[in-house]
């Protein structure tokens, strides 16, 4: 169970406040120490030079050295309260200034190898005291009342860590205010997105002005487009298919309705079985020609992990001699014709329908006997596919047109989604499709698709 606090800007202010704390701490302990040794280190200097300066004169005449322990006694340069002693070898009292307290009489030390510093006492009885061994033996020891350097240091140290308290506390402070306007923006962001429903998805969040929530707004805004443009395609879909399979399912119930109720012979009912047969397919097609271009308006992600090196060529051929049978049953004359190696980047299902889509719109809007050419040639990076029939054309006014959903011509039987599926189908692979009528009569269908180099082995 973690003790953070769930929201971000908590957690970024207690992340900055502890490491504020730290920094400070580390700041205020050296500070203290600087200024401990500020005030330790003048009185320190003054007791170990008269203390050392007192165990040099153990080996002189008495005299000599009480004369020197009366003078360095009656100084008041380090403090009140001086009071000095000279011990000899055989720990006789040499020299005196004063009695030693019994504080610092109890603190010495049992081996003096060196000058050594302490402070002994507390309250009025604080003494800062130097003990220093003699050269050849004995030790002297100094001190002075050091009240006043104590309760200094005591002052700077409560002073210091009140500031660092306060220094801590308005980071802390400055770290919510900042944390608090940075999250500003993923609140508002938030309420706005509550606002966006199924019917609001052209809605754009607007930009902010800090990068990182501007970037998050940029993926947002991105995702809504896909969102709107995944729930336009299904509306469409859905209005489509509503408004397409209406007239062959109520032409199909009206022949079984008409089948029942009036056929008294085989033939009449054979007759009716036939019509609602030929409904049921032409809803098969619709069905699937509606599924096919949504599919190719919507999933671009997955088309774009289908695709493959595709031999064109190949695949036109494939094509042409399937619907050879069909030409020849309608008394057509039918060419194919693709001098060189055409290699693509595509989805062969989807290339193949397209070529297939292109000569079936061919065979249906032009008369039985009427010639198609299907043409493939490449040259300088791209491929062209042409289908030329010599039918009757198509109106100007109409040309603009045929590449619209559910476009129908004079004849029956197709979905009206053929072209548009070719459009679609091509605009996918990066290519173009265009229909022209010529001027003697006929059609030639174009599309042009970029065309893959094979480097030689």
């Amino acid at each position: 169970m973690t003790l953070l606090p769930r929201s971000l800007r908590g957690r970024l202010t207690l992340v900055f406040s502890a490491v504020a704390a730290l920094a400070v701490g580390v700041f205020a302990l050296a500070l203290t120490v600087v200024v401990e040794h500020a005030v330790w280190g003048p009185l320190d200097a003054g007791l170990a030079e008269e203390a050392t300066t007192l165990a040099a004169l153990l080996d002189v005449p008495a005299d000599r050295l009480e004369e020197a322990v009366r003078t360095i006694g009656e100084e008041e340069d380090l403090g009140p309260g001086k009071f000095v002693r000279v011990v000899g070898p055989n720990h006789h009292v040499l020299a005196r200034y004063r009695t030693v307290p019994p504080s610092v009489a109890a603190h010495r030390p049992k081996q003096l190898a060196g000058l050594r510093l302490v402070t002994v006492g507390k309250g009025h009885g604080l003494h800062r005291v130097a003990w220093a061994p003699g050269p050849t033996g004995g030790w002297v020891v100094l001190g002075v009342r050091a009240i006043n350097q104590a309760s200094l240091c005591r002052r700077a140290n409560v002073a210091i860590g009140i500031a660092a308290l306060g220094l801590v506390a308005l980071l802390t402070a400055l770290a919510w205010a900042v944390s608090s306007r940075a999250t500003a923006d993923l609140n508002r962001l938030a309420i706005e997105l509550e606002t966006i429903e199924a019917g609001s998805l052209d809605h754009r969040l607007a930009a902010r002005p800090t990068a990182e929530v501007n970037r998050v707004v940029d993926v947002l805004n991105r995702m809504l487009g896909r969102l709107e443009s995944a729930v336009t395609h299904l509306k469409r879909f859905t209005a489509d298919a509503a408004h397409e399979l209406r007239t062959p399912v109520a032409a199909l119930r009206a022949y079984l309705e008409s089948a029942i109720a009036r056929a008294t012979t085989l033939e009449e009912y054979r007759a009716g079985l036939v019509d609602a047969l030929e409904q049921t397919e032409r809803v098969q097609r619709l069905g699937e020609d509606l599924l096919t271009l949504s599919a190719v308006e919507s999933d671009a992600t997955s088309l774009s992990r289908a695709t493959e090196l595709v031999r064109f060529d190949e695949l036109v051929h494939e094509v042409t001699e399937s619907l050879a049978p069909i030409a020849e049953e309608q008394h057509r004359s039918f060419t194919h014709a693709a001098p060189t190696p055409v290699t693509l980047r595509g989805v062969p299902l989807l290339l193949k329908r397209l070529v297939l889509n292109l000569v079936d719109n061919a065979f249906r809007h032009t008369p039985e006997g009427t010639p198609i050419r299907v043409v493939l040639s490449a040259r300088n990076g791209v491929a062209s596919l042409e289908v030329e029939d010599s039918g009757p054309g198509i109106s100007a006014p109409e040309l603009s047109k045929v590449f619209e959903r559910f476009r129908k011509g004079a004849t029956t039987g197709g979905s009206g989604l053929g072209l548009a599926l070719v459009q679609e189908i091509t605009n996918r692979h990066g290519g173009q499709v265009t229909l022209i009528t010529k001027p003697g009569g006929g059609v030639i269908a174009t599309v042009i698709l970029p065309t893959v180099g094979i480097p030689s082995s």
